[in-house]
């Protein structure tokens, strides 16, 4: 796992258990995409590992 995606989990998980009230304060904190961070937590995996054969 890469750092990005390290980010994007953790940044998923502190918002699950209410660290952040917001997803764009948690994309803040970890320097993310608050649309990656919109896409990942309604959607769940990354495009390249959903698509895959």
């Amino acid at each position: 796992m890469g750092d990005r995606e390290a980010a994007i989990q953790a940044a998923i998980a502190d918002l699950n258990s209410g660290v952040f009230s917001s997803q764009r304060a948690a994309a803040r904190a970890y320097n993310i995409a608050q649309s990656t961070l919109s896409t990942r937590v309604n959607r769940g995996a990354p495009n390249r590992a959903a698509y895959q054969h």
